[in-house]
């Protein structure tokens, strides 16, 4: 939960910058090319990559958008 936290945080910051992401939790699934290819010691875990950058609107993948439910029609509040 902790790491969720954190990579949520981190994808936030970067909208905030209007900088796009994309997580990518399978490079933990291939830690020893990751840590050849970065130079990452073997002392550190490998959980998640995150790809970022500006976003090109005018291409057709930046422009698909899927359908969304309403936060109340999958939320129940307690008051």
């Amino acid at each position: 939960m902790d790491i969720g936290m954190f990579i949520q945080s981190i994808l936030l910051a970067c909208q905030s910058y209007e900088l796009a992401t994309c997580p990518q939790a399978a490079l933990a699934e291939y830690p020893d090319i990751v840590r050849k290819t970065l130079n990452i010691d073997s002392n550190f875990s490998i959980v998640c990559g995150i790809a970022m950058g500006y976003p090109d609107f005018s291409q057709k993948v930046n422009q698909y958008r899927t359908s969304r439910i309403e936060v109340d029609d999958f939320t129940t509040w307690h008051n």
